[in-house]
């Protein structure tokens, strides 16, 4: 049993990042490589392991962080993490954020994602989670509309990447929505079983082909 994971998926964990994360696993790959980091701020400027190891350090030990990694359930491989940042215990909100390669199952992301908004309003007692992502991410922030979420709007030019503007997409979910939907399921937000999350997300993926 590994003590260091903190939230199960269906496919993924999210646990406690090492020092071996950083050092054995892809991880400062990710945040250089342009393909990977094409829809947000991330492979502009060169980042190394001993960056990345005092990075991880900060973020682990900064009261307004819960910073955790995303492993494969069943091969343990590391796939990316993924953060409660902001976190604002007075006004009741916080972000997320999250890294993902692509070489976890087709809803690894989307498993993350609720595992977090799921201990946010549980566990913190958020009232309110906000983030924002790139316009080429919409199919994205529209599986999210399974926890709750909803578009609150667009952000005109605000990235410029290899000489291309843009837009970044305004996403909220507040904590009775969330709820309506947690009781709906049973309490379970991921759906109880694996397949039913599937159908659902495929079918959203579909929508948008």
């Amino acid at each position: 049993m590994n003590n260091n994971i903190v939230l199960n998926g269906h496919t993924i964990d999210l646990r406690l990042p090492t020092n071996e994360d950083v050092i054995n696993g892809d991880w400062v790959y990710w945040y250089n490589n342009s393909e990977i980091t094409r829809y947000n701020l991330h492979g502009i400027y060169p980042i190394n392991k001993d960056a990345e190891l005092e990075f991880v350090k900060n973020e682990i030990a900064n009261p307004n962080s819960i910073f955790l990694s995303i492993v494969d359930k069943k091969n343990k491989n590391l796939l990316g993490n993924i953060c409660i940042q902001n976190i604002d215990l007075i006004n009741k909100h916080c972000n997320l954020a999250i890294t993902l390669s692509n070489k976890g199952s087709v809803t690894a992301g989307f498993e993350a994602f609720g595992l977090m908004t799921h201990h946010a309003f549980m566990r913190l007692n958020i009232k309110r989670i906000e983030d924002s992502t790139h316009e080429s991410l919409e199919t994205f922030v529209r599986m999210l509309a399974l926890l709750g979420y909803k578009e609150e709007g667009r952000g005109k030019y605000y990235f410029l990447k290899d000489n291309k503007w843009a837009s970044k997409i305004m996403f909220s979910v507040i904590d009775e929505d969330y709820f309506r939907i947690l009781d709906k399921r049973s309490g379970f937000i991921l759906f109880e079983k694996y397949e039913d999350l599937l159908f659902s997300f495929k079918k959203i993926i579909k929508k948008q082909i």
